[in-house]
């Protein structure tokens, strides 16, 4: 009796290990793979989609790292309402509202601070130059002149590969800004010779990203 008594516990105490381990094994199975707060993509910004709302930002981010802000509006003229993530620090994220009276839905995202840490899958960041972009795109990049409101804004890819991403980039220039050749209210061209002596001081400092689109 006492031997058949130490079958049964037996056989209960290894019917319940491999259970645990049966367990264990599902629950690591489904553990979700860490989002990078970082990466921009065409349809996330990190953890921020389309659909994520005020206080959703403030459980991702916590509440001191996101403030309501007043800014200036194109060329000064008028004023905006946005939020801000981890406001005038590297990591700033400028959240335009598509309903800045209620803080719904998201318009646009925004960054510009210098050295922001945000990237694209394709590896094009703060800093990445024009000659960067080319390689990627495979077709000449048309963009505006610098040195004024709205300067360095890419006007098109030429129906090259960038054409199709939904983070859209704007440019700085790192050369001499009293070299007029590309200073001004005029359109330019990576195919131009005066372009092509200057692609590696002409960087990406801004990421949008626009959610306008239903």
């Amino acid at each position: 009796m006492k031997r058949l008594l130490s079958i049964i516990i037996l056989f209960a105490i290894l019917v319940a290990c491999k259970n645990d381990k049966k367990s264990g094994g599902e629950q690591a199975g489904t553990d979700k793979p860490a989002i990078d707060s970082t990466l921009v993509t065409d349809s996330t910004w990190g953890p921020i989609t389309a659909a994520t709302n005020f206080d959703e930002l403030k459980k991702i981010y916590g509440d001191s790292n996101v403030k309501d802000e007043r800014i200036c509006g194109p060329e000064c003229i008028d004023s905006l309402d946005v939020t801000k993530i981890y406001p005038n620090t590297a990591k700033e994220i400028i959240v335009h509202w598509k309903d800045s009276a209620y803080h719904k839905s998201i318009g646009l995202l925004q960054c510009y601070q210098e050295g922001f840490p945000y990237h694209t899958g394709n590896g094009i960041k703060a800093g990445s130059t024009m000659t960067d972009l080319l390689r990627i795109n495979e077709k000449k990049i048309s963009f505006s002149g610098f040195g004024w409101d709205y300067g360095g804004n890419i006007i098109s890819y030429n129906g090259g590969k960038l054409d199709s991403l939904a983070c859209r980039f704007r440019l700085d220039y790192k050369g001499q800004h009293d070299d007029n050749v590309l200073m001004g209210d005029i359109e330019v061209d990576t195919d131009m010779p005066d372009v092509k002596t200057r692609l590696d001081k002409i960087v990406v400092y801004q990421f949008t990203m626009g959610f306008y689109k239903e």
